[in-house]
């Protein structure tokens, strides 16, 4: 299985196809740690483009176009706005869109972080806590096609 980690940003041309996004002159960030307090959460996001004005978080994946986001894949959705609202905090610039770009073909689309797209991240962080401080396991997904992937396949009742 190939993971987008494997391409570099070169080989893709990130900051190309982020001019095609971002008018103004832009500073790009590559793998940047950022951090949320208000989730209590951490990671790296794949590069964020700064201007004087705005942060863009941006994050690659295989295969994905803004269809497949809206159909099956929700959680990368809310993976880059979970992303947007770290790099808000650990730029302290404003976030108002966010880039998902394809690492096969280049293909990129822009999401709009608003606030019904932050409050329901809010609401899956909450109960993620919940799962963890409480130890009980998540609700069963609705999509079997996540079970070989997920954690807690050991001990699901669905299997």
């Amino acid at each position: 299985m190939m993971y987008a980690k494997a391409v570099a940003p070169s080989e893709l041309r990130l900051g190309e196809i982020v001019r095609r996004f971002v008018a103004e002159d832009f500073t790009l960030v590559l793998e940047a740690f950022v951090e949320s307090k208000s989730l209590g959460l951490c990671g790296k996001v794949d590069a964020v483009a700064l201007t004087s004005s705005e942060a863009v978080p941006i994050e690659v994946k295989l295969e994905t176009s803004p269809e497949k986001v809206k159909r099956f894949a929700i959680h990368h959705l809310v993976q880059v706005i979970a992303y947007a609202i770290a790099v808000e905090e650990t730029f302290r610039k404003p976030v108002k869109r966010a880039l998902i770009v394809s690492a096969e073909g280049g293909a990129a689309f822009e999401v709009r972080v608003g606030s019904a797209l932050r409050e329901h991240v809010y609401r899956l962080v909450r109960e993620l806590w919940r799962v963890v401080e409480e130890e009980r396991l998540p609700r069963p997904t609705t999509s079997t096609r996540k079970c070989s992937a997920c954690f807690y396949r050991k001990f699901c009742s669905r299997l």
